[in-house]
C-alpha cells in the first residue's frame, strides 16, 4: 500500500518521505539561538530542520553520513573578477615571476603553445624584482606574432608589446610611461591601461572567453564558495562579458555589479545595486590610489581622483532615489575623504539628517586599505559596508612590504583596520578581488585573524562570519540565506576535518558545495546545480 494513501475516514497519511539528512561530525550554524548541531535535513531549495537527536528529524528520503567532517554557511567571495580568474586559471599566470628575465621567460614558454591572437597574462608584481621588466620590443621578439597584454597584480597598469602599442588608440592617452629618450616603455596605466584592456578583450574568442568562466566558477565551487560577487565594468572585461554573468546558468550563485555611472546599466537587468567597483582612484601598487599627501616613495605624486566631487555625489542621488545600493572602489585616504563628503552631500539634498535614506541601502565601500582614524565615525554613521581583502595584508603588509614602501611608517600603520572598524559596529564583507589575490576562503580567514600589526586583527569566528555573512549582509540576502537554521536557503559547505577549530585552517578540503540545496561541487543523493 503508498505510505500517503488514506485508506479510510478517520486515517491520517503518512507525510512523504523527501530531502537528504546530512549527519556530520559538528554543524556550525553562526546563529545566535543555536551555534551548532549535528545533523540537519534539506528539502528542495531549503533548510528544513537543524538539530542533535536524529530521531526528531522530519522524514527524508536519503542519508549523508559525512563522518571526519564539518558542515558551515557555503562562503562568499564578496569582491572578485571572474572571467579574469577563469583565464588566469587556464593562461597564462605571472604570480610567482620574481624578476623581468622570468617573465620574459614565461612569455616565451606560453607563445609557443598557445594559438590565440591575444597572450594575455596576468599576476606580475614588479616592486621586488631585482632587475627592468621586458620592453615592448623583447616581448614582441618572444611572443610567437600574437599581441602581448600582460596585467599588473592589482589589474591598474599593464605591461604591453610593440604591436600592441602601435595598434591600440592610445596616441592621446593619458598614462603611456616613456623613457628619458621619451620612448614607450610598455607600462600603462590609467586610461591607458583601461584602453588596451578593452581592445585587448575585443581581440580574444568567444569559446576562449567561456572558457575562462566555466573554469573560474568551478574551481570557486570546490573551494566551498557558493555565491559570488562579480565586479564587472566598461574597464575590465565589459558590457558583453558583464551579460554572460547576468544571463548564463550558473553552478553558483553570481550577484554582478556593474562598475559605472549609468544607472540605467542595472535598472534595465533588474538588478538592486549599481557601482562596485566604479573606480574613485586606483591602486597603491602602480602610485594610482589617491592619497592626501604624496607617496613616501615617488614624492612627486599623490594618484588621482577619477570624478569631482559634483559628478559623484549625483551618481550618490541618483542611486538613492533608485532604490539601488550604489559601491565605489576606494583605496587611498583622498577617495575615502571624498565618499564621506559626498553621501554628507546627498544626505543634506534629501533632507534625510537622519540618514536613514542612505543608511537602509547599506552602500558599499570596495578595498578601504588607507582608511584614516578620523573617518572611522563617519564610514559607521553613514552605514556603508567595507567590502574588504584581507590578503592584501598578508601579501603586501609587513615592516619590507609595499604598503609602507608606498605610505611610510605612519600612514601603513591604519592599513586595513578591521578590528577598529568592527568595533564601531561597521559591517564588514571579505573577499578576494580574484585574480588579484587568489581565491582561498580559509587564507582569507587567517590572514584576517593574524596581522603584521596585532591591533587590527578580527577573531576566527568573526573572520568566518565576514566570509559568510558579510557577503550576504553585502548583498541584502540575510533574510532567506547565511545562517544555518530552518527555512534557510541551503548554501553549504563541508569541510574534512575542523577547520573552524584548527591551528591553520589552510589547505583544508572541501567534500561538498551545495548551492540552492543543489550540488556544484563534491558527491551527495541531491540534484546537481547547473553546469557544474
Amino acid at each position: 500500500m503508498n505510505a500517503a494513501t488514506v485508506t479510510g475516514v478517520g486515517r491520517t497519511s503518512v507525510p512523504p518521505r523527501r530531502g537528504t539528512l546530512l549527519v556530520a561530525d559538528r554543524i556550525v550554524t553562526l546563529g545566535r539561538a543555536r551555534s551548532e548541531a549535528r545533523a540537519m535535513v534539506v528539502r528542495g531549495s531549503r533548510v528544513v530542520w537543524v538539530g542533535d537527536d536524529l530521531s526528531q528529524a522530519p522524514p527524508h528520503e536519503h542519508r549523508l553520513d559525512l563522518t571526519g567532517c564539518v558542515i558551515g554557511p557555503a562562503f562568499v567571495d564578496a569582491h572578485a573578477h571572474l572571467t579574469p580568474t577563469g583565464m588566469g586559471l587556464t593562461g597564462l599566470d605571472l604570480a610567482t615571476a620574481r624578476s623581468g628575465a622570468e617573465v620574459r621567460h614565461a612569455v616565451a614558454s606560453y607563445a609557443s603553445q598557445h594559438t590565440g591572437r591575444v597572450l594575455w597574462g596576468h599576476g606580475f608584481d614588479p616592486h621586488a624584482y631585482p632587475d627592468a621588466l621586458p620592453g615592448p620590443d623583447e616581448l614582441a621578439a618572444v611572443s610567437g606574432g600574437a599581441a602581448v597584454f600582460l596585467s599588473r597584480v592589482d589589474g591598474h597598469a599593464c605591461l604591453v608589446d610593440r604591436r600592441t602599442l602601435a595598434s591600440a588608440p592610445l596616441a592621446r592617452a593619458e598614462g603611456v610611461e616613456r623613457d628619458a629618450a621619451g620612448e614607450p616603455t610598455g607600462l600603462l596605466r590609467r586610461e591607458a591601461n583601461s584602453i588596451v584592456r578593452r581592445w585587448s578583450v575585443g581581440a580574444m574568442s568567444a569559446p576562449e572567453l567561456q572558457s575562462a568562466r566555466s573554469a573560474a566558477v568551478r574551481h570557486a565551487a570546490a573551494l566551498g564558495i557558493a555565491s559570488v560577487h562579480e565586479m564587472g565594468g566598461p574597464d575590465i572585461m565589459g558590457l558583453d562579458d558583464f551579460d554572460a554573468w547576468v544571463d548564463g546558468e550558473w553552478p553558483i550563485e553570481i550577484v554582478p555589479y556593474w562598475g559605472s555611472l549609468d544607472v540605467e546599466v542595472s535598472v534595465s537587468r533588474e538588478l538592486h545595486h549599481v557601482g562596485g567597483d566604479l573606480f574613485l582612484d586606483g591602486s597603491l601598487g602602480s602610485h594610482t590610489a589617491a592619497l592626501c599627501a604624496p607617496y613616501a616613495d615617488r614624492p612627486e605624486t599623490a594618484g588621482h581622483l577619477e570624478l569631482d566631487d559634483d559628478t559623484l555625489a549625483d551618481f550618490f542621488e541618483e542611486a538613492t532615489r533608485a532604490g539601488l545600493q550604489a559601491g565605489v572602489h576606494a583605496i587611498g585616504d583622498a577617495a575615502l575623504h571624498q565618499v564621506v563628503r559626498c553621501w554628507r552631500k546627498v544626505a543634506q539634498r534629501t533632507d534625510a539628517s537622519d540618514l536613514d535614506a542612505i543608511r537602509r541601502l547599506r552602500h558599499r565601500l570596495e578595498h578601504a586599505e588607507v582608511i584614516p582614524p578620523e573617518l572611522l565615525d563617519d564610514v559607521a554613521e553613514l552605514g556603508l559596508i567595507v567590502s574588504a581583502q584581507p590578503m592584501f595584508e598578508q601579501r603586501w603588509g609587513g615592516p619590507a612590504g609595499m604598503y609602507r614602501a608606498r605610505l611610510g611608517e605612519e600612514r601603513a600603520a591604519w592599513s586595513n583596520p578591521y578590528r577598529a572598524l568592527a568595533d564601531r559596529g561597521v559591517d564588514l564583507a571579505f573577499g578576494s578581488d580574484s585574480n588579484v589575490t587568489p581565491m582561498d576562503p580559509w587564507g582569507t580567514v587567517r590572514a584576517a585573524e593574524h596581522r603584521h600589526r596585532p591591533q587590527h586583527a578580527v577573531t576566527r569566528l568573526e573572520a568566518v562570519s565576514m566570509s559568510t555573512l558579510g557577503g550576504r549582509l553585502a548583498a541584502r540576502q540575510e533574510r532567506w540565506v547565511g545562517v544555518v537554521r530552518a527555512g534557510m536557503r541551503a548554501d553549504l559547505a563541508v569541510f574534512a576535518g575542523d577547520p573552524y577549530r584548527a591551528d591553520d585552517p589552510r589547505d583544508t578540503a572541501c567534500v561538498l558545495t551545495l548551492v540552492q540545496g543543489r550540488v556544484a561541487h563534491g558527491d551527495a543523493p541531491l540534484p546537481d546545480a547547473p553546469n557544474r
